[in-house]
């Protein structure tokens, strides 16, 4: 029976589908277990200063028990970016408050589809990120070229390109979080053009219940 990389315990299929194989105690899915495998092979220290851009879930709490300086968000619709609502701080991906060179690692699972600006959200990561700093993150990622643009924002309204796509989220529920596109192969240019160093690592392991798990490696150069 394959097991958790981040916490040790079975994984088990709950849901058809590759994202149903769900560890029984953190609750990790695949996407989760590839970002830490990831994680490994860059050997960062327990000291690493770290931003995660979420507040909950497996990742979350993996992070925790393994760096010592954890800083994690969300984006919260009514409270401006910097602010908190129940102990958590609200940051807008297009918009960080944080300073310069503020991290060593900028995590991520499935957040830049929906962020209306994703080019400028790399940017402001790549400005956080401290020289030889490291992005790792997970989007919906075909293996097309190109990017599927799905909408884009005009004058404060959502000008939809394509079907709409909503996706689930933990604080807004099921289908409730628009995806303005799905990215391509061409997503490692983007990265390029905000500065970073860009690569796609697959991982395959059987033995941690990960097929095909698409990471996206973005090292700020030194």
């Amino acid at each position: 029976m394959p097991t958790c990389n981040l916490c040790g315990f079975p994984v088990l299929r709950l849901h058809p589908g590759d994202a149903g194989q769900r560890c029984l105690r953190c609750f990790s899915t695949f996407r989760h277990r590839a970002v830490g495998a990831v994680l490994t092979k860059l050997g960062l220290g327990h000291e690493a200063r770290v931003y995660e851009m979420s507040s909950r879930g497996a990742l979350c709490r993996h992070l925790r028990r393994t760096f010592a300086q954890v800083t994690m968000s969300e984006l919260f619709d009514d409270v401006v970016p910097g602010g908190f609502r129940d102990g958590v701080q609200c940051q807008d991906a297009q918009r960080l408050t944080y300073g310069d060179a503020a991290f060593d690692l900028v995590t991520s699972t499935e957040v830049f589809e929906h962020v209306p600006d994703d080019r400028r959200a790399f940017g402001e990561i790549h400005r956080v990120l401290r020289p030889g700093g490291v992005l790792l993150f997970t989007v919906p990622l075909m293996d097309a070229l190109a990017t599927l643009e799905r909408a884009r924002m005009h004058e404060g309204t959502v000008v939809h390109l394509v079907t709409p796509e909503y996706h689930s989220d933990r604080l807004r529920g099921r289908r409730s979080v628009l995806a303005f596109r799905t990215y391509g192969l061409d997503i490692l240019d983007r990265l390029r053009a905000a500065g970073f160093e860009a690569a796609l690592d697959r991982i395959d392991d059987a033995a941690h219940a990960v097929a095909d798990g698409k990471v996206v490696v973005a090292r700020k150069p030194a």
